[in-house]
């Protein structure tokens, strides 16, 4: 059975929410806000949900977390590493600007604790890539890489967020460059793209200027 990937963009910051798919189940990645769209626009009513993981803890990828485990009855994991961002989201939230508060998500186990994570006869690859956030990851499956803000289409992230570490991002992203290629990549803004040996080529130039 094929594995599917759908989206559906959130929030004032425009954030992308997956749903990975096979057959009847199903994991949410990264639900940032507007839980009501994301429920209808990615039909979740109709699979069976194992739980929510997300990419990294920032604000805009947690807000609608806890509405999503209260309905669904569901497990939520994060790095350990970003449980103060994901727990604290509201504070950041509202130093950005932003006055709607978003109820805190319970955290239900850590990613560095697990390799991977079953959907029906796969698996999603766990991939520790921290620089973006302390605790930042991404999610393998087949020839997709879910990378959450650790790389977009037009740049390789920033490291000037809380939680952010330059050192860290810059070896999160030679292992991105140097392990996926042609890898269908799926950001946590923006659209999904082929990582395909001139964009790798792109943002090497990238890097050594930095």
């Amino acid at each position: 059975m094929d594995v599917v990937v759908n989206s559906v963009i959130v929030g004032k910051w425009k954030e992308n929410c997956y749903l990975i798919s096979c057959d009847n189940e199903a994991w949410i990645i990264d639900p940032g806000e507007d839980a009501d769209l994301i429920i209808n626009a990615l039909n979740l009513d109709e699979y069976k949900l194992n739980g929510i993981i997300n990419t990294h803890g920032h604000f805009d990828h947690i807000g609608a977390i806890r509405v999503l485990q209260e309905k669904y009855k569901i497990p939520f994991y994060i790095h350990s590493k970003d449980k103060r961002l994901a727990t604290q989201g509201n504070l950041y939230r509202n130093m950005l600007g932003d006055k709607i508060i978003y109820q805190t998500p319970t955290i239900d186990g850590y990613l560095e604790n697990m390799k991977y994570v079953e959907l029906k006869q796969h698996k999603i690859v766990i991939h520790q890539t921290p620089g973006h956030t302390n605790g930042g990851v991404c999610f393998e499956i087949n020839n997709k890489l879910i990378v959450g803000d650790t790389l977009l289409k037009s740049t390789l992230s920033l490291s000037n967020l809380p939680g952010g570490n330059k050192k860290l991002l810059l070896s999160s992203h030679n292992f991105l460059l140097n392990n996926f290629k042609d890898f269908v990549i799926y950001p946590g803004h923006g659209e999904a793209f082929t990582l395909d040996i001139t964009m790798i080529n792109e943002f090497k130039k990238i890097l050594l200027w930095e």
